[in-house]
């Protein structure tokens, strides 16, 4: 099974620290302030977690470890990220939670697997028990391929100033048949 200390390390290159550039939507919390992302963790999502408008103090205060939790918490776990038998999977799933959100790549995911693999699941964005079960029961080389061409054409659908930021993003994902956790090919 895909394990979150893997997906980690991959995440944390791509995340780094604090930014806060005024053309990305995550940084503004509710009240319409730049108040930047830290570690890849957003203002609004943020917002979420302390329950009310962050500030940029707040935003500086995320630590690594802070973010890591917040990761496993509510990206890793929501996408079923340890029920899933491939790491490359599993990774290419939950970075894409992070990066557009839950919704967006369950949804992605789930009409690969009605529409390619005539697997019987529901469209509704949420990767639960049953979306696991069937992401687990196809050829995993063919949905991860599938997966990473729908995150591309996502990016070309929405364009602007990030597009080659999302494209390199992209291409840090890479099928492996299947990996222990000490890297070697399983």
């Amino acid at each position: 099974m895909a394990n979150f200390n893997l997906f980690i390390p991959i995440l944390q290159k791509i995340e780094g620290g604090f930014q806060q550039l005024t053309k990305d939507k995550g940084n503004y919390n509710s009240l319409g302030i730049n108040v930047g992302t830290n570690y890849g963790i957003s203002a609004r999502f943020y917002e979420g977690i302390i329950g009310r408008p962050p500030t940029v103090a707040d935003m500086k205060a995320i630590t690594k470890l802070k973010a890591q939790a917040l990761y496993k918490k509510y990206f890793w776990d929501d996408v079923q990220g340890d029920k899933l038998k491939n790491q490359s999977i599993a990774n290419i799933i939950t970075d894409h939670a992070v990066n557009a959100g839950e919704s967006p790549i369950g949804t992605i995911v789930q009409r690969i697997l009605r529409n390619d693999f005539k697997k019987n699941v529901t469209i509704d964005g949420d990767i639960g028990p049953l979306t696991a079960i069937a992401i687990n029961s196809v050829n995993q080389e063919l949905l991860f391929n599938k997966i990473k061409a729908a995150r591309a054409s996502h990016y070309y659908s929405m364009g602007g100033e990030f597009l080659n930021s999302w494209l390199n993003r992209l291409k840090s994902f890479s099928y492996t048949k299947n990996a222990s956790p000490s890297g070697q090919v399983a």
